[in-house]
């Protein structure tokens, strides 16, 4: 069995209609939100399976090696089929950009460094401490990750 999506097709008005991902791996579906904005939008795999309508209209994974895989148990979207969301799943993450990593630690003197919105914007003045901290030492990585 192949390994690869190569569109995910979908039961709408008596006949299967074929979703095929754009070159970063994204699916154009209807927007569902509201009426004023755009009238398609990019989703990932996940999302495409995931939408409150689509998700009703039997998504059937179509591999690069011909074999079709249906995503629900029975067309049910309450039975997802694991080998079905595991090749979604591996679909984004091969399309995946690498997250930004924003520094939180500077060693300028007066200045001030926002960690990420996760941390709710905290400051670190950076004068409260000089101490060299043992992971600012890119030597002791030896993996990207």
């Amino acid at each position: 069995m192949g390994n690869n999506i190569v569109s995910i097709s979908i039961y709408t008005n008596n006949q299967r209609v074929k979703l095929t991902p754009d070159s970063e791996g994204k699916f154009l579906v209807p927007n569902s939100k509201n009426s004023f904005s755009k009238p398609l939008i990019r989703v990932t795999a996940v999302q495409l399976i995931n939408h409150p309508k689509i998700k009703y209209m039997d998504p059937v994974l179509t591999l690069d090696d011909g074999t079709k895989l249906r995503v629900f148990q029975g067309g049910d979207p309450t039975g997802i089929l694991t080998q079905s969301i595991s090749l979604v799943e591996k679909h984004d993450k091969k399309y995946q950009k690498p997250k930004k990593i924003i520094p939180v630690y500077s060693k300028k003197k007066n200045s001030k460094s926002v960690i990420s919105s996760t941390f709710n914007n905290i400051f670190i003045n950076d004068d409260i401490d000089d101490y060299d901290y043992p992971w600012d030492d890119p030597s002791l990585y030896d993996d990207s990750d």
